[in-house]
């Protein structure tokens, strides 16, 4: 079986730091693990924890982070023949989390894998739909043919993310994540690895925990960046953000309502209209005053 090499980035991980490396390490089921460390101005052991336990350790000023470059620079000192990437905050769910997400590229199905996301126990019952509503659990493939709409590609594959992905050496050669990018690096790179003709592969049984707990002013400028990536990436093609989101809104007030979560529904009538205005002032930023748009993307 192939090399598998693990790139995290970080920033003051927090005390569950230690256990996440020691999880990626005992993995069953795969050859020898690298684990790179990218850190960008942790001041909580994170740094110190790195160096105990992971293989190789680089530290950058929190002001040179960047989405994509920041990966980059992690990926290029891997030694590895499949490149995984994650996130500090994702927790494999089971021992073979690795050996799942990375088998249809050492069998040959696939070229870049990508695993499911399920939220943390303790999560808002509105984070917890929103997994269960982006990450299916039956899997699915994409190819060149699923790239002749960008727009419709974004918004129907959420599920492409490097919060846990893995890409066989040769694509990662080839392509890597653009500079130029600012946000949804994986979307991008997802996107311009399957229009080449390479075949991508999501795998519901490579599971990690992983969930946000949003303000809802941390929210809105998440999501006015996402916006901005959409507009970005998306250049043509389809935009079905309205419609979409209509459908996913009504799908999670019957949730939480059929869930018994009724007085959940005040609350994400608010996060979801934090979210639908943030996006759309995003993918309309080069309309926005230059000053508003500075600030909101700062």
């Amino acid at each position: 079986m192939s090399k598998i090499s693990v790139v995290i980035p970080t920033k003051n991980a927090g005390g569950d730091f230690p256990e996440l490396l020691r999880t990626i390490r005992e993995q069953e089921a795969v050859p020898a693990v690298e684990i790179i460390v990218i850190d960008s101005g942790s001041t909580d052991g994170t740094i110190e924890i790195a160096e105990q336990l992971a293989d190789e350790l680089i530290e950058i000023p929190p002001e040179e982070f960047h989405h994509g470059k920041t990966r980059n620079r992690g990926a290029s000192v891997a030694t590895g023949e499949i490149i995984v990437f994650t996130v500090q905050d994702a927790y494999p769910n089971s021992n073979d989390w690795l050996s799942t997400l990375t088998r249809p590229i050492v069998v040959g199905d696939a070229d870049v894998t990508y695993g499911n996301q399920v939220a943390h126990k303790d999560a808002k019952p509105p984070d917890k739909f929103f997994y269960q509503y982006f990450y299916p659990d039956e899997q699915v493939q994409i190819s060149q043919e699923d790239t002749l709409d960008e727009g419709e590609f974004y918004l129907d594959n959420i599920f492409l993310s490097d919060v846990s992905s893995a890409i066989s050496r040769e694509v990662w050669d080839g392509f890597q994540f653009r500079d130029s990018v600012s946000m949804s690096e994986d979307k991008d790179f997802a996107y311009r690895v399957a229009k080449a003709g390479y075949t991508l592969q999501y795998c519901p049984e490579a599971k990690v925990r992983h969930s946000h707990n949003y303000s809802l002013r941390s929210l809105f400028y998440r999501r006015y960046k996402d916006g901005i990536a959409f507009d970005d990436i998306a250049t043509s093609g389809s935009d079905n953000f309205l419609s979409d989101g209509i459908r996913y809104i009504l799908s999670e007030y019957c949730y939480l309502i059929q869930s018994g979560h009724l007085a959940w529904v005040p609350y994400s009538i608010l996060y979801d209209l934090t979210y639908f205005v943030a996006f759309t002032l995003g993918k309309s930023h080069e309309r926005l005053p230059a000053g508003l748009h500075r600030k909101l993307s700062a």
